[in-house]
């Protein structure tokens, strides 16, 4: 297999199970790149855009609990940003079943993109308040 998203160390937030779960995130952008390389990514479109919202789900669902638990100041904008990427793969969805585009590209460069801006710029915010709940 070959990767199209390399994982940096700069991407570490420090907290163990949500640096795991944006790591399998970026594995299932590789799987993607991958498919493409084979020639499958059309055929496995569907699947790929159901394991990408699913697991989305199951991270925020991850880190809202924490907010909830840790009464984190910034929850709001966070979970707006959530609903963001949500609402984005479900419209691109929407458009691969209606249409029948081949947007695998599109999708990745979209992923990397969201993930390399949230893990930089918006997870990094909450950190402090983990580390400080003793999350690790």
């Amino acid at each position: 297999m070959t990767d199209y998203f390399q994982w940096k160390d700069n991407y570490e937030l420090g907290i163990k199970e949500i640096d795991a779960q944006h790591q399998y995130f970026v594995s299932l952008i590789n799987k993607l790149y991958n498919e493409i390389l084979l020639g499958s990514a059309h055929k496995t479109l569907d699947e790929t855009f159901v394991e990408l919202i699913n697991y989305a789900e199951e991270h925020f669902q991850t880190e809202e609990r924490y907010f909830k638990e840790f009464s984190y100041m910034e929850t709001e904008a966070h979970i707006a940003e959530h609903h963001h990427l949500k609402n984005s793969l479900t419209a691109m969805q929407t458009n691969f079943i209606n249409q029948k585009n081949d947007m695998s590209f599109d999708l990745i460069d979209f992923l990397e993109d969201w993930l390399i801006n949230h893990i930089e710029t918006v997870d990094r915010r909450y950190v402090a308040c983990f580390q400080e709940n003793g999350v690790k």
